[in-house]
C-alpha cells in the first residue's frame, strides 16, 4: 500500500466574523496516490463510525484489475487492507452492510451474471460467489437479513421489475410473489432485522388509479403478511416509504396524486394495518415552505392562483415529481425528504434522417432539480414541519439521489450535495426557512496549495454530523510540482 499522508488541520477562530464559526470544520484530509486514469474509487459509511473505501485498478488494456478494500476508523487512520480476485469488467453496482459484514455486487460483461462478495469488517476476509440470475439483467435495490438476500431487479425480456430471494448457502433463487403489472413498481424495500423480516412496498397502477401493497418475508423468503392501502377519494398513493417495528405500528410515509399519476399533489401517511380511508394528506399548498424556492413574488402570484382553482373545485395546475429518500427516525417520529425534478430534454433537429419528418425529435438528457423538501412528522404521522432546500443547477443522468441527507442528534437535518471542490450545504432547523446559499470549499493540506483539477466529487453521509467527501484533485503546493490524489476529507457539520 502506498504511504498515506493524513493531518490535522488546526481551527481558525475568526473573532471579526462570527459568521466563520457556523462554516462545517474539515478535522482531518487523507490523501492516496491514486492515478485518475486508472482507479475507480468510492467509499461508504460502517456503521461503527469506519469508513470503508473500495478502489479498482485497471491496466491500460482493460484486460487485468486489481481489487481492494481498506477500512479506517473515523480519525480516516488504516484498520486493515484486503484484495480480492474477479473478472476484470465486473464493475461495483450495490452494496449493503449487515452486520458484521458488508455485501457487494459486481456485473460484468454478460447481463444476467452477478458476483457477490461478501466482506468482514472486523478483518477484511472475503468470500466470492457468480450467480447467474436468468431473467434479470439489471438489479435496482438490495438489502440482506440474516445473511439471505433480496433483490429488485429488472426481467430482462419484459423489462417488469422482479422481487428475487437468494439464499447463498445452498444457491437458491427465487422469484417472491408480487404483482407486475405494467403500470406497478417498487417503491421501497426495509430490511428489519430486529423483527426478522423483509418489508416491500409496491405501487400498483392501471394509468388512472393506483395504490400501495405491502408485502412481508421472513428470511427464508416466506410470505408473511399482505396489506392493499387503497386510494381515498380522488386521490392516488403513489411513492411510500415504511418505517421499522412491529407489524401492528407500522407506517407509510409518501406522496399522493390525482388524475395524472406522473405528478405529485402532496404527501401522506397512513398505518399500514389502515386499508381505506385511514392515514392524513397534506396538499402542496398547505405546507408553508415547499413553494420557498421560488421568488417571493412568484410563490405569492402561485398560491393565489392555485388556491381559487381548490376554492373553484378544480385540480391544481402543479407538475412537481418528487423522489423520496429513505425515511429517517428521529426521537420526536420520522424525517420524510425528498427532491423534486423534471425531465431534462434537448432537441435533435436532425430526426428527419430516421423519421422521415423535418419536426425536431426531444431527447431526454436527464432529471434536473428545482428543490429539496424535508417534512417533520410525529410517531402518529401528524405534519410538525416542513422546509425547503433550492437547488440551482443540479442534475443526474440518472434518476438517482443527487444529495445526500442526514439528522443530526440536535435534531437539525443537513442537506448537501458535492460540486467541484466544493460542498453546497442547507441547514434545515424545522420550519425556519433560510434562503442563503451555503457553500465550504474542499481544504488542502496547506493553505497556500491551489486545487488545480477536481474530477468525480463525491459525498456520504457518515456518522453523527460527519460527512465524508471524496473524489480526485490535483493539488498545486507554493513553488513546488503538482501532485494527483485521491483525497477523503471529513466534514463536520
Amino acid at each position: 500500500m502506498a504511504n498515506v499522508r493524513c493531518l490535522l488541520f488546526l481551527f481558525l477562530i475568526f473573532v471579526s466574523a462570527p459568521v466563520w464559526a457556523q462554516e462545517p470544520s474539515q478535522p482531518v484530509r487523507l490523501e492516496l496516490p491514486f492515478d485518475m486514469q486508472e482507479t475507480k474509487a468510492e467509499a461508504f459509511a460502517v456503521p461503527d463510525s469506519s469508513l470503508l473505501l473500495y478502489h479498482k485498478v485497471n491496466n491500460t488494456w482493460n484486460t487485468k484489475a486489481d481489487f481492494h478494500f481498506t477500512k479506517y476508523n473515523y480519525k480516516l487512520e488504516e484498520t486493515w487492507q484486503t484484495s480480492f480476485t474477479i473478472d476484470p469488467d465486473q464493475e461495483l453496482i450495490r452494496h449493503f452492510t449487515e452486520r458484521p459484514f458488508s455485501y457487494f455486487i459486481f456485473s460484468g460483461n454478460m447481463p444476467e451474471e452477478f458476483t457477490f462478495v461478501k466482506l468482514n469488517l472486523e478483518n477484511g476476509k472475503t468470500e466470492t460467489a457468480t450467480y447467474e440470475l436468468e431473467d434479470v439483467d439489471a438489479i435496482y435495490e438490495f438489502n440482506v437479513l440474516q445473511g439471505k438476500y433480496f433483490l429488485i431487479g429488472r426481467n430482462r425480456d419484459t423489462l417488469k421489475p422482479l422481487l428475487l430471494y437468494l439464499n447463498p448457502t445452498d444457491k437458491e433463487v427465487k422469484i417472491l410473489p408480487a404483482v407486475y403489472g405494467d403500470e406497478s413498481s417498487f417503491s421501497d424495500m426495509l430490511a428489519d432485522p430486529a423483527h426478522n423480516r423483509i418489508d416491500v412496498v409496491m405501487t400498483e397502477s392501471n394509468g388512472r388509479i393506483s395504490r400501495l401493497q405491502v408485502k412481508s418475508f421472513n428470511a427464508d423468503g416466506k410470505l408473511l403478511s399482505n396489506h392493499f392501502i387503497l386510494q381515498q377519494n380522488d386521490k392516488s398513493l403513489l411513492n411510500a416509504e415504511i418505517t421499522p417495528g412491529d407489524s401492528t405500528h407500522k407506517m407509510l410515509f409518501g406522496t399522493y396524486g390525482s388524475r395524472d399519476l406522473r405528478y405529485t399533489r402532496g404527501f401522506f401517511t397512513s398505518p399500514v394495518s389502515s386499508t381505506f380511508n385511514g392515514g392524513n394528506f397534506y396538499s402542496l399548498l398547505q405546507l408553508q415552505n415547499f413553494l420557498k424556492y421560488m421568488k417571493p413574488r412568484r410563490e405569492a402570484r402561485t398560491r393565489r392562483r392555485e388556491s381559487e382553482r381548490v376554492r373553484s373545485g378544480k385540480e391544481t395546475t402543479f407538475r412537481y415529481r418528487v423522489l423520496l429518500h429513505d425515511l429517517i427516525t428521529t426521537p420526536q417520529g420520522f424525517v420524510l425528504a425528498g427532491e423534486i425534478y423534471y425531465p431534462q430534454y434537448s432537441t435533435n433537429s436532425s430526426s428527419w434522417m430516421t423519421t422521415g419528418k423535418s419536426a425536431p425529435s426531444r431527447a431526454q438528457e436527464g432529471y434536473k432539480r428545482t428543490h429539496a423538501v424535508a417534512l417533520g412528522f410525529d410517531k402518529q404521522g401528524i405534519l410538525l414541519w416542513d422546509n425547503t432546500f433550492p437547488l440551482s443547477n443540479v442534475s443526474t443522468e440518472e434518476l438517482e439521489h443527487a444529495l445526500e441527507v442526514a439528522y443530526t442528534p440536535d435534531g437539525r437535518v443537513i442537506m448537501a450535495y458535492p460540486r467541484e471542490q466544493k460542498i453546497i450545504y442547507h441547514i434545515l432547523t424545522e420550519n425556519q426557512f433560510d434562503d442563503e446559499d451555503h457553500e465550504v470549499e474542499i481544504m488542502t493540506y496547506n493553505k497556500n496549495e491551489k486545487i488545480q483539477l477536481s474530477e468525480y466529487p463525491g459525498l456520504i453521509k457518515w456518522y453523527g454530523a460527519n460527512f465524508a467527501a471524496f473524489g480526485f484533485q490535483r493539488v498545486k503546493p507554493e513553488g513546488a510540482e503538482a501532485r494527483t490524489v485521491f483525497y477523503i476529507n471529513k466534514i463536520n457539520f
